[in-house]
């Protein structure tokens, strides 16, 4: 195009760009935006968005940085898509950190910041076992008017459950079941896996009949546990009932596991 004498657009350059960062080529992407700047072509949001986007996801925050400072030399502002695509980079790596000081950035320049975001957050500090700063987080949601959804809770519940704290992570099991939303089969597993190891074997009994009226039936592996920690005391009643749910259902429960019952 240079060579024919056709005029360059933002619209062409963004679509190279686009080219190469699908590629994993970013910083030949990257080059051509500094050599078109040199020829009064300048990128826009979006073509920084695309570089952005792509680094993040990679992890390449040697060249992010020099995307970023590209763009602010550009003088070309953050949009909401940048921020989102920075902070899910950063809350993924574990640059915690760097997220949500870019969260304090999009309140502080009146932009929405969705649940969306939050979520990140608080997944990244699950993931870091820093409980308590996702409980600031909680906080800092409520405080901003952000609503919580399922995924906000399903870290806290993952992450307190993970630990032994059954009845804190119970707490917010009810919480998010006030605000309307439900647990899913993942969850009831989960928990009633939890509930296992934590031998709290009555608490999982109960909970696997609250899940069986929601219409989800709970693994084999999980029934198996149940009734072996059953019989192991003396529930035996309770382990007949899940014996004969079982094998309602055509399921083959190991013999071991509800020896106590089956006697």
């Amino acid at each position: 195009m240079k060579v024919s004498g056709i005029e360059i657009s933002v619209y062409s350059l963004t679509a190279v760009v686009d080219g190469l960062c699908r590629n994993g080529d970013v910083k030949k992407g990257r080059e051509i935006v500094e050599e078109m700047a040199d020829r009064g072509i300048k990128a826009n949001v979006i073509t920084y968005n695309i570089m952005i986007d792509a680094c993040a996801k990679r992890w390449d925050f040697e060249e992010l940085d020099l995307v970023l400072g590209l763009m602010e030399k550009a003088g070309v502002e953050f949009n909401v898509e940048t921020f989102k695509f920075l902070i899910d980079g950063y809350t993924s790596y574990g640059k915690i950190n760097e997220a949500g000081r870019l969260i304090g950035e999009m309140h502080d320049k009146g932009l929405k910041v969705d649940t969306y975001l939050y979520n990140l957050m608080i997944n990244g500090y699950c993931k870091l076992g820093s409980i308590e700063n996702v409980l600031l987080l909680f906080d800092r949601m409520s405080n901003r008017g952000v609503k919580p959804n399922a995924d906000t809770y399903w870290p806290l519940i993952n992450g307190y459950s993970k630990v032994g704290e059954m009845e804190m992570a119970m707490k917010y099991v009810n919480e998010m079941q006030k605000k309307g939303f439900e647990l899913d089969k993942v969850m009831y597993d989960m928990l009633i896996d939890r509930f296992c190891q934590n031998g709290m074997v009555d608490e999982a009994f109960e909970l696997r009949i609250e899940m069986e009226r929601k219409g989800f039936h709970s693994d084999m592996y999980l029934c198996n546990q149940m009734g072996k920690l059953l019989c192991e005391i003396y529930q035996t009643e309770k382990a007949k009932m899940l014996l004969n749910i079982m094998i309602k259902r055509g399921v083959c429960p190991k013999a071991v596991s509800f020896t106590s019952a089956i006697s």
